[in-house]
């Protein structure tokens, strides 16, 4: 999917397809889009950053222009980075996806989120796109959770608030429909449109459910959540109850590993996979994920009211507690859905097997399928 059919990306400035091409040269074009003085002397990037090879900090010198504006000695990169062959049509359709949240949905919420300074992207001899962000190491954030260091109950409160900021800034909005800036065809609204069609419509009868349902981390489900068909007509039975609610634009790969908190403990989202959905989906792959399976238990439903309260307080026209505690208990097998297939390509199989117990866990207790006629 390219980021916008309309045209092919920055021609002038050559995408890089290794780290290696991301050299001094390279960051001077870049960074002479905005300040024509600025000189890059030298740039060292580091060995990659977490699981995927695709983002790296890059350490940064200047002329005594870049000095004077104060440029940043560091930045971090983020791309393909695979030469001139395919990561493969998944992974080519994420870096994409990210690239659009970024350029097209980011500036146009009130979300802290890391600033993006430059994006580009070719899709020839095979799609690569290129993201130069700030560092966020210089906001000095206190926390960067993972699939193990989980949520506290104040933590989790404020992700809640931050979500229900930009999603009651969205809430049912006319930019979602034909014509709007994320409607059908948009690249926004193809992120949402192929996610869902290509994903969650298809995925208990494509051959990765086959596998995983047989891996260690399938092996250890209950056999109900491990049946194809029992969630395949679960998904069809929960789209109808999704579509009574609000869409909203949701992060859209909410997890542990794309979170941060500041200082002062305002939260960081980061990684976006930015689309239009119903609001329950971005709550539930939220809230249980991020949170120890005992605390979830216990905490759920005072979140899940305070993030009414904020989108109310915020201007939403918000369901009652009923009505959104029915459709976040049975949205629960979408979380499942996804972590009991994720492939450990995209996290580690430690994450993927945490993430896919909490997710078992809450479909279990949530009794989901039961409340879908299953």
């Amino acid at each position: 999917m390219p980021p916008d059919s309309h045209h092919t990306g920055d021609t002038s400035i050559a995408v890089p397809r290794a780290f290696d091409d991301v050299t001094a040269q390279w960051l001077t074009q870049v960074l002479q889009r905005e300040h024509p003085d600025v000189e890059v002397l030298t740039a060292t990037v580091n060995p990659h950053m977490g699981h995927k090879p695709n983002k790296a900090r890059v350490h940064l010198t200047y002329n005594d222009s870049g000095k004077d504006l104060g440029l940043p000695a560091t930045l971090v990169v983020k791309g393909t980075f695979n030469g001139t062959t395919s990561r493969g049509p998944i992974i080519d359709f994420a870096n994409m996806a990210e690239l659009v949240s970024y350029r097209d949905v980011v500036p146009k919420l009130e979300i802290n989120s890391p600033r993006l300074i430059y994006q580009n992207w070719e899709a020839e001899p095979s799609e690569s796109v290129v993201m130069l962000f700030e560092d966020m190491a210089y906001r000095n954030p206190t926390y960067f959770p993972n699939g193990f260091a989980t949520l506290s109950y104040g933590q989790a409160a404020a992700f809640l608030k931050g979500m229900a900021r930009f999603q009651a800034q969205t809430w049912n909005s006319p930019a979602f429909e034909e014509g709007g800036i994320w409607g059908p065809g948009t690249p926004t609204g193809e992120t949402a449109r192929l996610i869902r069609s290509l994903y969650f419509d298809i995925l208990p009868r494509s051959d990765h459910w086959t596998t995983s349902v047989i891996s260690p981390r399938g092996a250890a489900m209950p056999r109900i959540l491990r049946d194809a068909d029992r969630m395949e007509a679960g998904w069809q039975r929960l789209l109808p109850i999704l579509d009574r609610h609000a869409k909203v634009m949701v992060h859209g790969d909410e997890h542990l590993g794309n979170l941060a908190v500041e200082p002062d403990g305002t939260p960081i989202f980061y990684d976006m996979l930015a689309r239009g959905e119903p609001w329950p989906l971005g709550i539930v792959r939220f809230l249980i994920p991020t949170l120890d399976i005992q605390d979830r238990r216990a905490w759920e439903k005072a979140l899940l009211a305070g993030y009414l309260a904020d989108l109310s307080s915020f201007g939403a026209d918000v369901p009652t507690f009923e009505e959104a505690w029915l459709a976040y208990r049975a949205s629960a097998i979408c979380t499942l859905m996804i972590w009991l297939n994720n492939s450990s390509t995209w996290q580690p199989e430690a994450t993927n097997t945490a993430n896919a117990a909490r997710a078992a866990a809450a479909v279990l207790d949530h009794d989901s399928f039961g409340l879908l006629g299953l």
